[in-house]
């Protein structure tokens, strides 16, 4: 038997040993409202323990496994948390809104977004969800550091100027409504 099967037959065994009991680690840990789903992130865990087959000692698969899977779970709430907080920033201030107004504010962000060239949007989900610094977004975009931050700057602004046009078209909807009643 070469490496190769060698290696596929540990993992699979691995895999058989240890997915069940990791799955069930994952879905105790999440709610359902979180956005992050047991699945995926197993299948994060799955994808690093076959990356780093030969560096999981066999004697400790599994606390070698749950470690991974905790620090997944806490990468996947940090980004979430990311991603609510450039939400809250985003969204305007004032008193609570109606969760409609709320759903409305959501789905006018991601139209921003989407709308933005790729480059730029890349730019701004890269520090605002991922958390990189403007040196490791330059590493990541294989730019300058002061490239990095041109398009970082020009991506807030873009952002913010489909937000404004964004928010002035449901007002003048609103009033259109609220006049035409």
């Amino acid at each position: 038997m070469g490496v190769h099967e060698r290696r596929e037959q540990r993992f699979s065994r691995l895999v058989e040993d240890h997915a069940d009991a990791l799955h069930r680690y994952l879905r105790n840990r999440l709610s359902g409202g979180d956005g992050i789903d047991a699945q995926d992130v197993l299948a994060d865990v799955l994808l690093i323990a076959w990356q780093r087959l030969d560096d999981i000692p066999p004697d400790a698969e599994a606390p070698w496994l749950f470690g991974v899977a905790r620090n997944r779970l806490m990468n996947a709430h940090s980004k979430r948390s990311r991603r609510s907080a450039i939400s809250r920033r985003i969204r305007p201030h004032g008193p609570s809104s109606p969760a409609e107004d709320v759903a409305l504010a959501d789905l006018g962000l991601r139209a921003a977004l989407d709308a933005l060239p790729d480059p730029e949007r890349e730019a701004l989900l890269l520090t605002a969800w991922e958390g990189l610094s403007p040196t490791q977004l330059a590493l990541a975009l294989g730019v300058s550091v002061n490239a990095a931050a041109i398009r970082l700057s020009r991506a807030k602004s873009m952002l913010l100027d489909q937000l404004h046009d964004d928010v002035e078209r449901r007002e003048s909807s609103d009033t259109l409504a609220r006049d035409t009643r």
